[in-house]
């Protein structure tokens, strides 16, 4: 199946329009597990500054993608990934990348809440000691400075000494997603990260997501259609391993150039 573009998408790539920068841009890439082959043959672009969601059901290599991105998958054996993926004009597939140093420019964030257990603050610089951060001045202005950005300092910055375990599962993805801002990184990827959560938590990280994109390049893995038509600038739709189609939101949701998107996000499979 080849990959379809909606029209503005292939205007970009003919450098017909005033899109965004691409931050990252995706040649080829297959990832295999074993014999099996989960993504086949991935060709897109990556914006600076945007929120590009991708979405399909269940199995369809969403998750396997995106952890390709900052080398999650070399913690799984039988994995292996081919193609390039060139950010900052590297390949980071390539295996003389410092994977340590990718993963603070490229941070990402789970499904399910994983806190440490230990205190909000801790969790906060436990990363950044690793990092070799220990001046106790900027420790602490980095936990303010990343708390306020998930909207969850007000709520938590008379308690910071308090079991990050104690607080609610909204409250534990922000965090979360504060102690990937803690390193700074260019890239934010998010696997699923409101699946778990209600309505009101759901919409307060929704929220903080669109003001984060103003400073960092965002990728969102989704079930939820209405939440990529709610905050994805782009959106990409996968379907047995194979990136189907790509194109700005709007353009995908409204007049989809392939019959197996339409299909999808009208409900009738998936």
């Amino acid at each position: 199946m080849m990959i379809q573009l909606n029209t503005k998408m292939e205007n970009f790539m003919n450098g017909q329009t005033d899109e965004t920068p691409i931050q990252i841009q995706v040649n080829h890439v297959n990832i295999y597990y074993g014999s099996n082959h989960a993504v086949k043959d991935v060709n897109m672009p990556i914006h600076r500054n945007s929120i590009t969601a991708l979405i399909g059901p269940s199995g369809c290599g969403k998750s396997t993608f995106i952890r390709s991105i900052n080398r999650m998958n070399d913690l799984i054996p039988s994995a292996r990934c081919e193609g390039e993926i060139n950010y900052r004009d590297y390949n980071i597939l390539n295996k003389k990348i410092d994977v340590v140093q990718l993963r603070k420019e490229i941070g990402m964030v789970f499904q399910q809440p994983n806190p440490f257990p230990k205190s909000i603050s801790e969790n906060i610089q436990l990363p950044l000691k690793f990092a070799g951060v220990h001046n106790k001045r900027l420790l602490n202005e980095t936990t303010e400075d990343s708390l306020k950005q998930v909207a969850l300092w007000d709520e938590v910055k008379d308690r910071l000494d308090h079991s990050a375990t104690g607080l609610s599962g909204g409250q534990q993805q922000r965090l979360c997603i504060a102690r990937a801002l803690a390193l700074k990184p260019s890239v934010l990827l998010l696997d699923e990260p409101t699946s778990a959560l209600d309505p009101v938590s759901t919409s307060k990280i929704e929220e903080q997501l669109l003001e984060l994109k103003k400073k960092y390049t965002i990728v969102i893995v989704t079930h939820n259609m209405q939440q990529a038509a709610r905050i994805a600038d782009y959106t990409a739709f996968f379907y047995q391993g194979e990136l189907v189609e790509f194109g700005h939101t709007k353009d995908l949701f409204t007049h989809p150039v392939k019959k197996a998107t339409a299909d999808y996000i009208s409900g009738r499979f998936g």
